[in-house]
């Protein structure tokens, strides 16, 4: 399965003010990613993603967590060595567009920035983790 692959496995995660837990596997015979997020401080946080590739080439995503969100996103790998998945429209109370990006991407982890946008083009960074093996 391209284009996850390198987010698969058991990973140590730190951020600014925090730092958590994050284990990745392949199931249903390889095709579905599976992300089990656990952030210890500075509160307690635990989510859940589910990932395919569609058969148009699509990588979708389900997110659920602790606080009972539910966000829906779409996206892939880009030239430029990122790998970007982004919410389709405006989602939650704040009715902003939002994103993931993996960047950075090496033997030794990757890091991965939390950003929003108001009309979908200008992106601005609320939150980077830093992932390494655990």
């Amino acid at each position: 399965m391209e284009g996850l692959d390198f987010w698969i496995g058991q990973w140590a995660l730190t951020w600014d003010g925090g730092h958590g837990t994050n284990t990745v596997t392949r199931e249903m015979d390889g095709h579905v990613i599976t992300e089990r997020f656990q952030a210890v401080e500075p509160e307690l946080f635990g989510g859940l993603s589910v990932s395919v590739l569609g058969a148009d080439g699509v990588w979708r995503q389900t997110w659920v967590d602790s606080t009972g969100s539910y966000w829906h996103f779409e996206g892939g790998p880009k030239d430029d060595g990122t790998f970007v998945f982004a919410t389709p429209g405006r989602v939650d109370a704040d009715q902003r567009y939002k994103r993931m990006v993996f960047f950075d991407i090496g033997a030794e982890g990757f890091k991965w920035r939390w950003e929003f946008s108001e009309e979908g083009s200008t992106w601005k960074q609320r939150r980077a983790i830093t992932y390494r093996p655990a």
